[in-house]
């Protein structure tokens, strides 16, 4: 079932300006450098997860608002359900295909 655009635009917007606030952050410099590392991985993931929400909203026949996206350290997990196979195919060529994606598990469920 499709949701209103208004609705898609306002998450859209809301994931980006979540990502830049989170790519913006800077760990305080008395922290370790594994910290600033973890921190610019977890900056990193966020921006991964929040480009391929709105990759999903805009892909047309895919109806993403019952998946949920995860990534760590690059590995994105798809999780939910879908009403149709194709789309869950959708999904994963998507996130396979986008920048910094390093791996992707496909756990959506088809659910007519």
């Amino acid at each position: 079932m499709h949701k209103p655009n208004a609705h898609r635009c306002l998450l859209l917007f809301a994931g980006i300006l979540t990502s830049l606030l989170l790519a913006s952050t800077q760990p305080h410099p008395a922290h370790a450098a594994s910290t600033a590392a973890k921190a610019k991985t977890y900056a990193t993931d966020s921006a991964i997860t929040t480009e391929l929400k709105a990759k999903f909203l805009a892909e047309k026949g895919l109806d993403s608002m019952d998946i949920k996206v995860k990534t760590t350290d690059g590995i994105v997990t798809l999780r939910g359900q879908v009403t149709k196979e194709y789309q869950a195919g959708i999904a994963e060529r998507i996130a396979r295909e986008s920048k910094g994606v390093r791996g992707v598990v496909n756990k959506i469920s088809v659910m007519p």
